[in-house]
């Protein structure tokens, strides 16, 4: 039997997890695997990446599922099933592809840019017909949409680690960010967060030159998403900057802004106060390489005409 593809593996997963235990990724595919009585062929068929091609299945079946709200994420790589993916296990013969989409937050997300889109199927919609789909591109564009798409859905991936990071390994994280986007010299201290009691609101400091003489100040909050830093917070941090004396700020929340914490930043006169909301922490560690690593690297080789010409 040829090895299914992720869809394929989306009603297994389910089943398996109909049990109501808390498991993580590589407990669910070993017995996904049992269960789907996998081959040793099966498993043996590696990926360009170097991932075992099962597992990458797997694992977007995993994903799919928690998207559609019939897997849910109790931890960090915990997954456990859903009441609606009870229902559904418990009342549906077998679940598809077009059992996803049938929830509007699968198809939300498969509309959105962070969706990585899956083969057209058999009765279903054909992703091409979705918006950002690459199905109708050369290959060059093809290539770079579909490098985007999964790029996205890595950053979607460290916008939700950051909140299940704790108030302090999230002011603990901040100064490292701050450093990898240029900022702070390879002082010793550079990195050092403030001490929490007697930091006048000041969560970290990092020193633009070996002396000193000129330093950003960090402020750091963790909040749920929905809690939004107001402009109480960010006048307090004002105020903090002012008594140090400051001229550079940074406010990093997992959140976003109110339009009223954006405006008194934006009204600071005597220095330069900057906004990051977590969104945008998220997209910028993407981008500079915080807490993240390369999976796989694409050589994508084009004809040298000159050569040619050459004889």
């Amino acid at each position: 039997m040829a090895l299914p593809q992720w869809h394929g593996f989306v009603d297994p997963v389910l089943r398996v997890m109909s049990d109501g235990l808390v498991r993580r990724n590589a407990e669910i595919r070993a017995v996904v695997a049992e269960r789907t009585q996998l081959t040793d062929e099966d498993m043996a068929e590696i990926m360009s990446s170097g991932e075992a091609r099962w597992a990458n299945r797997i694992n977007w079946a995993v994903f799919d599922s928690m998207k559609a709200g019939l897997l849910v994420r109790e931890a960090r790589g915990q997954y456990k099933i859903s009441d609606e993916g009870l229902r559904r296990v418990s009342s549906t013969s077998e679940i598809t592809y077009q059992t996803l989409l049938e929830y509007e937050s699968y198809r939300e997300y498969q509309n959105s840019s962070k969706a990585p889109k899956k083969p057209a199927l058999p009765g279903v919609v054909p992703a091409a017909a979705l918006p950002g789909a690459v199905a109708d591109a050369d290959p060059s564009e093809a290539l770079e949409q579909s490098a985007d798409q999964l790029n996205r859905v890595v950053i979607d991936e460290i916008y939700r680690n950051l909140h299940e990071l704790s108030d302090i390994a999230f002011e603990r994280l901040v100064p490292f960010v701050v450093k990898a986007l240029g900022y702070g010299t390879d002082r010793e201290d550079n990195l050092k967060p403030t001490q929490r009691s007697g930091d006048k609101g000041i969560d970290g400091i990092v020193w633009q030159d070996a002396l000193g003489f000129d330093r950003v100040y960090l402020q750091a909050k963790r909040y749920a998403e929905g809690n939004n830093v107001g402009s109480p917070e960010v006048q307090a941090f004002s105020g903090a900057l002012g008594q140090f004396r400051a001229t550079k700020g940074i406010f990093i929340t997992t959140s976003t802004f109110t339009s009223g914490a954006r405006a008194v930043a934006r009204d600071t006169a005597h220095y330069t106060l900057i906004l990051i909301d977590g969104q945008r922490l998220a997209s910028l560690m993407f981008e500079y390489g915080v807490g993240v690593q390369v999976d796989r690297t694409v050589v994508v080789k084009k004809l040298d005409q000159d050569f040619f010409d050459s004889f």
